[in-house]
C-alpha cells in the first residue's frame, strides 16, 4: 500500500511539560485540512497568532505554513505551535487524526524529504548523528557532513563521470576518431581520471577509522588474569559504579562498558572475565572466549597487571596498546605525562584511589587516530570499497587488448558504487534502517 501521498502528523518535540511544544504536519493537502480546525488563515512562510479548535477545548497558539518545495520535506507543511501540555498535544493530534491525518512512522518527515530530493542519504546520516551527538565533537564532524565540507567523495564521483563518459563516447563514435595518436590521448585521460578517483577514494577509506570512532566511540577493552582490578579500572575511568567490585576472584563472568568524554571525544571501555586458563567452570570459559573476542574488536586493550604478579601476556592475545601496572598505590600521581606514569614501559596507576587515571586517560586520548573524512559508518564504507575495487580492477586492464569494454563494465560497477553512497538507487531495506534511527517527528 502506498503511503507516500498520506497526510501525516507527529509531535516533533519531546513529550511532556514544556512552554511550547511542536506538532508537525506534511503532505499535500495539509493546509486545507488545517484551517478547518483554525479561525484564521494560514499564510505562506508566516509564523502567526491563531486558535485551534480541538474535540473538546480550544487552543490559542502560533502556526506557520510552508508551500512545496520550499519546507523540510518538499510537501506542503504546517506547523502548529500550542502550550508544552501532554492533554493540549494529545488533543490536538487526536483531532487531526479523527479527521483522516496518519501519524508518522519514525523519521518519516526526513524520509519524504529524501525522496523528494531535498537531501541525500548521507546528509540523512549525518542529520540522525546531529540528533544523537553527545559530544562537541560529534557536533561539528556531523554539521561538517551535513554541509558538505568534505569535497573528496564529490570530485571523485565527477572524475569517474568523466571517465565514463570518454570511455562511452570511444566505444560508441570510435570510428570517427582521428588517428591512433588521438586514440591514445583520450584513452591515457580516462586513466589518469581512473587514477585520481582512485587515489582520492584510497585517502577517505583509509580515513574511515577516525570518522567511525568520532561518532562510535573509541573502544577500549580492559583484559588481564582474575583480580588485578579491571572492573575497578572501569569505574575509575567512568567515574562511576559500573561494574561490581569484590576481592573474590571470577566476579565478572560478561563484558561490561561505560563511556567517558576526554578532550571532547567519546570513549567506550569494555570490562571483561579474567583470563584463567585453568578454570573448570563452563560459564567461566565462556566468558573468557568473550573477553578475548572483545579484545579483537576493540581499537585500544589494555592488559592489566599487579605489581606483585607481573605476568607474561598471553600469545593468543594481540595488539595490546598498553600495559598497566594496577594497585600502585604508592605512586605520585603525574597528571597528564604519562610517560613520567610509565615504569619499563608500563604505565603504573591505582585504579582504587584515582592515581594515574588522568595519565591513562591521555595516553588512550593519543592513540586516536585524529584524521578522518567523510566516511562514518560500515554503510558508506562497504560502498566506498566497492567503489574502490572495481577502480583497481580496471587500473589492472591498461595496456590489455580490447580493454575498453571491460574497463566501461568496470567503472559503470564504479559509479554505480560511489552514487549508491547518496542513496541513488538503494533499495527499500537500506533506507529503511537509516531512518529508522530518526524519531516519529523528524
Amino acid at each position: 500500500m502506498n503511503k507516500s501521498n498520506d497526510i501525516i502528523t507527529a509531535l516533533a518535540s519531546p513529550y511532556g511539560k514544556s512552554a511550547v511544544a511542536v506538532i508537525r504536519i506534511s503532505g499535500d493537502g495539509c493546509k486545507k485540512k488545517i484551517e478547518k480546525h483554525l479561525e484564521r488563515e494560514l499564510k505562506n512562510g508566516e509564523l502567526r497568532y491563531n486558535t485551534f479548535k480541538a474535540s473538546g477545548f480550544t487552543e490559542h497558539l502560533m502556526a506557520v505554513f510552508f508551500k512545496n518545495p520550499h519546507s523540510y520535506t518538499g510537501e506542503d507543511t504546517v506547523e502548529l505551535y500550542p502550550h508544552g501540555n501532554t492533554a493540549i498535544c494529545d488533543g490536538i493530534i487526536k483531532t487531526l487524526t479523527d479527521d483522516g491525518i496518519r501519524l508518522a512512522e519514525r523519521g518519516e518527515f526526513t524520509k519524504r524529504a529524501f525522496l523528494n530530493g531535498k537531501i541525500d542519504l548521507m546528509k540523512c546520516e549525518a542529520l540522525a548523528d546531529i540528533i544523537d551527538a553527545q559530544t562537541t565533537e560529534q557536533l561539528v564532524y556531523g554539521n561538517a557532513r551535513f554541509d558538505g565540507q568534505f569535497k573528496a567523495l564529490e570530485t571523485t564521483e565527477a572524475e569517474l563521470n568523466k571517465a565514463l563518459s570518454t570511455v562511452e563516447a570511444v566505444l560508441h563514435y570510435g570510428d570517427e576518431l582521428e588517428g591512433e595518436d588521438i586514440d591514445n590521448t583520450i584513452i591515457n585521460d580516462v586513466f589518469d581520471s581512473i587514477d585520481v578517483a582512485a587515489e582520492r577514494l584510497e585517502k577517505e577509506i583509509s580515513a574511515f577509522d577516525g570518522g567511525k570512532i568520532i561518532n562510535d566511540g573509541f573502544k577500549i577493552a580492559i583484559i588481564g588474569e582474575p583480580n588485578v582490578g579491571k572492573s575497578t579500572l572501569l569505574n575509575a575511568l567512568t567515574e562511576s559504579d559500573r561494574a561490581i567490585v569484590t576481592e573474590i576472584a571470577g566476579t565478572t563472568r560478561d563484558t561490561i562498558d561505560g563511556e567517558y568524554v576526554y578532550n571532547g571525544k567519546k570513549f567506550v571501555v569494555i570490562d571483561t572475565a579474567g583470563l584463567n586458563e585453568n578454570t573448570d567452570d563452563e560459564v567461566e570459559k565462556i566468558g573468557i572466549e568473550r573477553a578475548k573476542a572483545a579484545a579483537k574488536a576493540a581499537d585500544a586493550v589494555l592488559y592489566v597487571v599487579t605489581k606483585e604478579n607481573k605476568s607474561s601476556i598471553p600469545p593468543e592475545i594481540d595488539g595490546i596498546s598498553a600495559v598497566i601496572i594496577n594497585k600502585c598505590d604508592d605512586i605520585n600521581d603525574v597528571g597528564i605525562d604519562h610517560k613520567a606514569a610509565e615504569y619499563e614501559g608500563k604505565l603504573m596507576i591505582s585504579a582504587k584511589s584515582g592515581k594515574n587515571i588522568t595519565a591513562l586517560k591521555q595516553k588512550l586520548y593519543d592513540l586516536c587516530p585524529k584524521e578522518h573524512g567523510a566516511l562514518c559508518n560500515h554503510r558508506q564504507f562497504a560502498c566506498a570499497v566497492k567503489c574502490y575495487e572495481s577502480l583497481t580492477a580496471a587500473k589492472n586492464e591498461r595496456g590489455k587488448a580490447e580493454c575498453l569494454e571491460i574497463v566501461a563494465a568496470l567503472l559503470y560497477d564504479a559509479y554505480s558504487a560511489i552514487t549508491s553512497l547518496h542513496g541513488e538507487n538503494a533499495d527499500e531495506k537500506v533506507i529503511s534502517s537509516v531512518f529508522q534511527r530518526f524519531c516519529v517527528g523528524k
